[in-house]
């Protein structure tokens, strides 16, 4: 009797929809928690596509374990991938501000102004896809990087799109920083969205071209090569 009482209540959609929302908040909050060092903000990025993935798309309910394990795996990776983009964005910032300011008595030509933003293409090109790629495959550091660029490359407007969810949420989370307990896992499952459905397509692509490569011993000539090979075991 106690347990069918049991049934009933978790069966129902407003233990269903707390335990959603708790699940929400919960991924949230540990990403949160894990990117307070700040170095460690990338890892805790790609623990946070991870556990979504494997929450929404695998359908499993491990969610701390999932976290910590992708935190754990990807460390070092997501130090230095951190690292490698906050240094070269500080220098690109830094060249904006030079270009429209100066320094001291000395300054830029106007048309320096232009021009002084394109140093700051190869993070608006790579980083949509760098996280969800590291959550997801072992290409190593320089293979990842090169992935992100083909990937933003071929899903134009997809890769726009992630730049969008991400800008709104972070504009969010400053204004009104209690929806930072949700924010964080809500726009990563709308960008995974995307980047599954690429990801998917890239395989499709990559495993077409093996095959072709297998049967005529030929090396596939296509421009748009992208090789995401080594997939990684949960």
């Amino acid at each position: 009797m106690a347990k069918k009482s049991f049934d009933h209540i978790t069966n129902g959609w407003l233990y269903r929809t707390g335990k959603a929302i708790g699940d929400v908040v919960i991924i949230s909050a540990l990403f949160l928690l894990f990117c307070l060092p700040l170095v460690t903000a990338g890892t805790s990025i790609t623990a946070l596509y991870y556990t979504v993935y494997h929450k929404y798309y695998k359908k499993t309910d491990n969610i701390s374990k999932d976290f910590i394990h992708s935190f754990k795996d990807n460390l070092k990776n997501g130090i230095i991938v951190h690292l490698l983009y906050s240094a070269y964005s500080a220098v690109a910032g830094f060249n904006i501000y030079f270009a429209f300011f100066g320094w001291g008595n000395v300054r830029l030509p106007e048309w320096y102004m232009f021009v002084s933003f394109l140093p700051l293409l190869p993070v608006i090109f790579t980083l949509p896809f760098v996280y969800p790629l590291m959550a997801r495959f072992d290409n190593g550091i320089a293979g990842t990087i090169k992935n992100s660029f083909t990937l933003c490359m071929i899903n134009f407007p997809k890769f726009i799109l992630i730049w969008i969810i991400n800008i709104i949420a972070v504009a969010v989370s400053i204004g009104f920083p209690p929806a930072a307990l949700v924010i964080p896992a809500g726009a990563t499952y709308l960008c995974q969205m995307i980047t599954e459905k690429a990801f998917t397509a890239a395989m499709s692509v990559e495993s077409s071209r093996e095959n072709t490569v297998d049967q005529k011993a030929e090396i596939s000539e296509d421009p748009e090569d992208i090789c995401i090979e080594a997939e990684k075991n949960d």
